[in-house]
């Protein structure tokens, strides 16, 4: 290279895109620069408590402190921490204060110090209150209040309580919680977003879910569709509401399809749905166009169940004519009392008269699975002040009650709806297996054959009621044979909706206990049979068996037993019920009241059913803190 062109390049320098390696003269420049930086550093200036005779204060830095003005607020370099520099701020901005003396500056510095404190808690108890807000929100949620409860009631009771248990002052903490009906119903929707993320996020990972519908209508005759889902989560089963859908017009198995595909579409992939529990409706289960053959089609591995309870049900409901008859006079005499409200106050000041442990009968309803056997049973213990009663009022009816024979089929049909509540009752619950279900029905059935043969030797003790009535005479021919037809009738009936051929405990009672259960030829392929083997003689696993239960047990086991862990959980996930579905519908009577009939219900009950904890700290976050005003 030329002297010339050397020269060049030093007066106009290289352009952008050469490159060159740093020598000697560059790392000398850099350690200079750096050591005047330090030395620059090492000389920032301090603060001293003599410059508040100017009006200044230092900053919160300890490293390099700026001087701040307590009138004004401002702010100046570290470089004009200087007595002369200060003065001349002080001069030349606000010179009508140069000459005021120092206690001034102090008590200036004191408000601003004062101030400071103020915003930071204001800040802190803004925060808090938005926080409450969003707590009390979900209460009244899960309360199934309206949302107006909050400003009317909670906040002015709890202003009351902290006033005087705390004082004022907490009082006027207490008032800028923000709890105004548009505020609760805001509140509300934001935690059912939360929750709902939650829950997809979980089902998302699950490997699969199995879901229970049922249909309603609301206080405002609307169509409601409501949808619960089973899932594997954290090596355990969950369960929780999925969705509240509106139906716009038909309930047919279409509409019920394609109100819940819509809903599905983009979050849950049906390929993954194992099992779907209906109230066995016709919309639900028809054949060619019903609800759960339109979820087979896009579900492969789905397996639909009739509910248990709601099978139970339609078991019990047939009976003979006579017992029939005795049903329908029984709640005539109630709807003749309850009907009238004159005859309501009479009937329970008649009862009150005589002594009696109740004073008002109850109504008989069929979509109350409970009802036939407490209001027939409250018959019967108000069976003579009714009497009473109805012969006062001339009534027909109170004929029936001098009738022994009359009185003695109605204590049979108290006992027997009483043992078929019992029934209905063990079959109801959030976390139920088929198997355990299963148990209860097939343990049932074997009673009624038993108690047939005991009616046949003239054995009533199982039947308290009628065996009381009966006393020490023995019940005549007529009697033992209405008896032993009505119990033959169910034990037919029972059959019929619990066949034994679709008893899902056969060849499966492996998966409730694999360490007994060891089937010998089954639909088990070989590689399943191995491993049921291989599991049936672990001594860990069968320690770990006893303390953990059914669901988890396989879910821990998965990874080591993958084919029968899979079978297992399949058969365990579906619902057997659709307890879930009616218990849903009741919180929905509850909170959609004829007061409340334009409310949209849907995160209102995902609120109130969801057992998902929110995410308190992400909904804070995500808002302003600000007071209630």
């Amino acid at each position: 290279m030329s002297k010339k062109q050397t020269s060049l390049e030093s007066f106009f320098g290289r352009g952008r895109g050469d490159k060159r390696r740093p020598n000697d003269d560059d790392n000398t420049e850099t350690a200079e620069a750096e050591t005047a930086k330090k030395k620059k550093a090492s000389f920032n200036r301090k603060y001293d408590e003599s410059y508040i005779k100017y009006g200044f204060i230092t900053t919160d830095d300890s490293h390099a402190p700026s001087p701040l003005c307590v009138i004004c607020g401002d702010k100046l370099s570290n470089e004009a921490m200087k007595p002369s520099k200060l003065l001349r701020h002080l001069e030349s901005k606000h010179p009508a204060l140069k000459d005021k003396p120092i206690e001034f500056f102090e008590r200036k510095r004191r408000e601003q110090a004062g101030q400071k404190e103020v915003l930071r808690a204001t800040t802190s108890t803004n925060a808090a209150a938005l926080r409450a807000s969003y707590l009390v929100a979900s209460r009244i949620a899960k309360a199934k209040k309206p949302f107006t409860v909050g400003e009317e009631l909670i906040l002015p009771a709890c202003k009351d309580m902290c006033r005087e248990l705390l004082g004022e002052a907490a009082a006027n903490k207490m008032a800028q919680v923000p709890l105004s009906a548009t505020t609760v119903s805001r509140r509300i929707d934001e935690i059912a977003e939360d929750i709902e993320a939650q829950l997809l996020e979980q089902l998302n990972e699950s490997p699969w879910y199995a879901i229970q519908v049922d249909e309603s209508t609301d206080v405002e005759n609307k169509a409601i569709l409501l949808v619960y889902v089973r899932y594997i989560f954290q090596d355990d089963v969950h369960k929780d509401m999925l969705c509240v859908l509106s139906l716009p017009t038909n309930t047919t198995g279409a509409e019920l399809f394609k109100s819940l595909n819509d809903y599905m579409s983009g979050k849950l992939d049906w390929s993954f749905c194992v099992g779907i529990c209906t109230d066995g409706a016709a919309a639900m289960t028809g054949r060619l166009s019903g609800f759960t053959t339109r979820v087979k089609e896009v579900a492969p591995e789905c397996q639909s169940t009739h509910c248990i309870i709601h099978r139970e049900m339609l078991a019990s409901r047939k009976m003979s004519p006579d017992l029939n008859s005795v049903l329908i006079d029984a709640v005539k005499m109630i709807n003749h009392i309850k009907a009238n409200a004159l005859n309501s106050r009479l009937f329970e000041q008649l009862c009150e008269d005589m002594g009696a442990e109740h004073k008002r009968l109850l109504l008989h309803t069929e979509v109350r699975w409970l009802s036939r056997g407490r209001s027939l049973a409250r018959v019967f213990e108000l069976r003579e002040s009714l009497q009473r009663f109805l012969s006062e009022k001339k009534s027909p009816l109170a004929a029936h009650l001098s009738d022994e024979k009359w009185i003695a089929k109605l204590a049979y049909l108290c006992d027997i709806f009483n043992l078929l509540n019992e029934l209905n009752l063990s079959l109801q619950g959030r976390m139920t297996t088929v198997f355990k279900l299963a148990d209860k029905v097939s343990a049932f059935k074997a009673k009624l054959e038993l108690w047939g043969r005991r009616v046949d030797r003239g054995i009533f003790d199982m039947f308290p009621t009628l065996a009381g009535i009966l006393g020490e005479t023995e019940a005549g021919p007529s009697l033992s044979q209405l008896v032993r037809g009505h119990l033959a009738s169910l034990s037919t009936e029972f059959d019929r909706y619990f066949p034994p051929a679709d008893d899902p405990r056969s060849a499966k009672e492996w998966i409730r206990d694999p360490f007994v259960n060891v089937p010998g030829e089954s639909s088990m392929s070989v590689q399943e049979e191995d491993q049921l083997l291989e599991l049936a003689n672990d001594g860990g696993l069968k320690s770990m068996f006893d303390i953990t239960s059914l669901p988890a047990f396989w879910i821990k086991v998965k990874a080591e037993y993958p084919e029968i862990a899979t079978k297992a959980l399949k058969t365990l996930l579906p619902f057997p019920t659709s307890y879930l579905c009616e218990a849903g519908f009741s919180a929905m009577t509850a909170t959609k009241t004829k007061l409340r009939n334009r409310l949209d219900i849907r995160n209102t009950l995902r609120v109130s059913l969801s057992p998902i904890t929110p995410r308190w700290d992400r909904l804070v976050a995500g808002k302003q803190a600000q007071g209630s005003h």
